[in-house]
């Protein structure tokens, strides 16, 4: 049996609690099996959809979801599970031919067919494009209305903010909720270079060339073309020297170049994100609360 003895007692109790509610933790890969375990002796039935999972190569992905519709006797769970992730096209599809995203999402359907109590999903973002991540949001977003719990795991600060319900950052040091108030934008001053490491080397970025900055467990990284990079100045402190050149304080872990943002994106009624030309496929998080400032900052 998977232990829970590095789980901190406040995430137990978290675990624990009962109700319609979505909880979302962003730590690290290690924390999951802790995780699992605890919510494996909590007496309540779990549907459980791992980063590593199997698959019945040989069925196809309907024959999959029936198979399990028979086992829990939810009749005619497997076609709204298909719907739900968008699976109705791949329904005859031998599952060795599924792509990873699908299979994620069949994952998720599986579990949706056995409808258990809680919903444990780790990385439930991994691999998806814009209508893959459009679909599971959707979904989440919707089990606390059911009277069911959806808890999710990532190692991703961005996936995180992204999904619906409460936010903790968990590691060996405890439990934090993460804040969806957000922080104003200091005033900028003029700058022309950032700097940023890439290992030992310092690299100076033109503002122009960044496509966001990303604050996470203390640490600052600049998204530069589709690649990260470790820069030494706080959040705050780039917000201050680059409002002037465009950047945006979407969120209070983010600063977004406006003029790389392509679309604004709803996935939920309380999920928002920006669209990058070099971003990651979910886009960067957009907090409900800074929706608002853009409108009036940038006149839309």
């Amino acid at each position: 049996m998977e232990s829970s003895a590095a789980l901190p007692h406040a995430a137990r109790e978290l675990l624990l609690k009962g109700g319609g509610c979505a909880v979302n933790f962003e730590c690290a890969p290690e924390l999951c099996a802790p995780l699992r375990a605890e919510l494996a002796r909590s007496g309540r039935s779990v549907g459980f959809v791992r980063a590593d999972e199997g698959f019945y190569d040989r069925m196809d992905t309907a024959a999959y979801l029936r198979l399990f519709e028979r086992m829990a006797g939810t009749r005619g769970m497997a076609d709204a599970a298909l719907a739900a992730m968008g699976l109705e096209d791949a329904r005859r599809t031998p599952l060795r031919r599924l792509t990873p995203a699908q299979r994620r999402r069949l994952s998720i359907a599986r579990e949706i067919v056995r409808a258990p109590e809680v919903f444990y999903i780790e990385e439930p973002l991994a691999g998806q494009d814009a209508e893959g991540c459009r679909r599971i949001l959707e979904w989440m977003d919707g089990v606390p209305s059911t009277g069911r719990r959806c808890i999710a795991a990532t190692a991703s600060t961005r996936t995180v903010y992204l999904l619906p319900g409460e936010r903790y950052h968990l590691d060996g040091n405890g439990l934090e909720r993460l804040e969806a108030a957000e922080e104003s934008a200091a005033q900028g001053t003029a700058v022309e270079k950032i700097p940023a490491k890439a290992g030992e080397t310092l690299l100076l970025f033109n503002p122009s060339d960044i496509d966001f900055a990303e604050s996470a467990s203390g640490r600052t990284a600049l998204s530069v073309r589709g690649e990260e990079y470790a820069c030494a100045l706080t959040l705050e402190e780039l917000s201050a020297r680059l409002e002037r050149y465009g950047f945006f304080r979407c969120h209070r872990s983010y600063l977004v170049n406006m003029q790389k943002v392509q679309e604004v994106v709803r996935w939920t009624r309380n999920s928002y994100a920006l669209r990058l030309e070099n971003g990651p496929e979910s886009g960067v998080p957009l907090s409900k609360g800074r929706i608002d400032a853009m409108r009036r900052q940038y006149r839309f």
